[in-house]
Order: C-alpha cells, then sequence, then structure tokens
C-alpha cells in the first residue's frame, strides 16, 4: 500500500469506477426484484424474494471490493479481476444469443475493467 500521503493512480480511481457499476446496477436490480416479488405477481412469491436478496448480496459485495480498491487495498484486485471475467462470460452468451451490440459492449467492458487493474500505476499499488 502506498504511502498515506501518496496521491492514488487515476488507474485505480478508474478501475473501482469501473467495478463499482455493475455493483450497483446488482443491487438496485435486487431492489426493484424484491419490490416485485413482495407486492407483484411472481410465479413463485418465495423463488423471486430469495434471487432478490441473493442479486442484493453480490451487487453490495461488489461494490464493497470497489471500496477497497479506492483504499488502494491488494485483496482487492483479485474479486474485481473475477467480476470482469464474469462479464466477459456473459458477453459470450450475448454473442451465442445474438445479441451482439451488448456482447461487444460487455466485452469491452470487462477489458477495460482487467487493462485498468494490471495498468503499471495499479500494478505499483495493489501488488503486496
Amino acid at each position: 500500500m502506498p504511502a498515506p500521503d501518496a496521491p492514488r493512480p487515476a488507474t485505480v480511481t478508474a478501475a473501482a469506477a469501473v467495478t463499482a457499476l455493475p455493483g450497483a446496477a446488482l443491487t438496485v436490480f435486487g431492489v426493484v426484484e424484491l419490490f416485485d416479488a413482495l407486492f407483484g405477481h411472481p410465479l413463485s412469491r418465495s423463488m423471486a424474494a430469495t434471487l432478490a436478496v441473493i442479486y442484493v448480496a453480490l451487487g453490495l459485495g461488489v461494490v464493497w471490493v470497489a471500496r477497497g480498491l479506492l483504499g488502494c487495498h491488494a485483496w482487492a484486485r483479485t474479486p474485481s479481476l473475477m467480476t470482469h471475467l464474469l462479464i466477459g462470460g456473459v458477453a459470450y452468451w450475448m454473442f451465442q444469443g445474438n445479441y451482439y451490440v451488448a456482447g461487444v459492449v460487455s466485452i469491452l467492458y470487462a477489458l477495460a475493467g482487467i487493462a485498468l487493474l494490471f495498468a503499471p500505476g495499479s500494478h505499483k499499488v495493489l501488488t503486496r
């Protein structure tokens, strides 16, 4: 970890932002789904509520990882990398379903996140 008075590299800040966005999206989606499970007409109320809670938990976890990146904690790089690899995996399924534009956007987003995590400035402060 850098000295307390050292500035955080811009690549780490950008990596944290790129990691936080899917986490925030998952959290918001989970809250909307939970509201729909409680007040809507799902096929299975308990299954919908369970999935909504899972989405919220995963989203908050990814946001926590982004917060770890902002603090330049080395432990946050691996879960952030896994998040971007999962986004890349989702892009593969988008291509299989003929959603080419969404697939290209997703794969570029994933590659940008990975590149930011391993940029020289990020590598310097996120390596033990």
